[in-house]
Parts: C-alpha cells; structure tokens; sequence
C-alpha cells in the first residue's frame, strides 16, 4: 500500500503548523482551524490509500488547506452564525510591573495635549519651525537661520 503509517505521522508533524497557520488565518478560530487540517491530512491518507502516488504532500496538504478554508467561509453554516451580544477581545498580556494599554494611551494623550500647549506659546513662526523640524530632523539647519534665534 503506498504510503505507510509512519511517512503519514512524519509529514503530519512537519506541516502541521503550517497548515494550522493557513486555516486560522482563513477561519479566525482554532477550533475551525484544528478541522480543516484534520479534514486535509485524512484527505491526503484516503488519496494514498486509493493507490494515488503524491510526489509532493506539502503543495497537496496546503493545496486541500486552502480549498478546504474556502469552502468553510461560503457554507451557508458560517452565513448564518453571528454574535448575540458584547463582543470581548482576547485579553492582553501585560509584563508584571510595566506600563499597561491604559497608561500607554494616557502617556500618549499626555504627550499631545502638552505638544499642543507648547505650540500655543510660541510665536506663529517658531511653532511652524518645531513642527517641521520635528518631522523632517533639520531642526539645527531651521533654528540657526532663522529671524527668531535668540541671541
């Protein structure tokens, strides 16, 4: 028969997480994920066992991955799914001791009010030069011609 047992298990665990990686990409879940490759792999044993020589089991398991996908997206089973109710990200993983996502936004919201007050107090001119200067880098270049230079 060709095709053993032990050339199935060794191509399983080299493409797996690759083909794990199509299908979540495609479906967005894991579980749907974890299916579609399951459904390519026994697809690839069903064709070796009805006598079928695969010269190349990567481009035929990402090849049935992709369609497999295809086919789980146009059911009339995904069409018909929606979410009743709060939608609620997969949390974040913040490092103990360090900043989280609400500090950084306020350290971001900080930093622009503070930009903003900054520019109100200088003249029209020099606010203009800071802005371009801290755009473009050429702040030196800006500030050493510039009318407004203290001296």
């Amino acid at each position: 028969m060709p095709g053993s047992a032990d050339e199935a298990g060794a191509a399983e665990a080299e493409y797996r997480p690759l083909l794990f990686s199509i299908a979540y990409g495609m479906t967005g879940a894991v579980g749907d994920a974890e299916d579609i490759v399951q459904d390519a792999f026994l697809g690839l044993t069903r064709a070796r066992q009805a006598g079928t020589t695969i010269a190349d089991p990567k481009a035929y398991l990402t090849t049935a991955v992709t369609r497999l996908g295809i086919n789980y997206l146009s059911s009339a089973r995904v069409r018909r799914e929606t979410y009743v109710g709060d939608w609620l990200p997969e949390p974040v993983v913040v490092p103990a001791g360090g900043p989280g996502p609400a500090e950084h936004a306020e350290l971001a919201d900080s930093l622009s009010m503070a930009f903003l007050v900054l520019l109100e107090a200088l003249s029209r001119w020099s606010g203009r030069c800071s802005c371009c200067a801290r755009r473009s880098g050429t702040a030196t270049r800006m500030w050493r011609g510039s009318p407004a230079r203290p001296r």
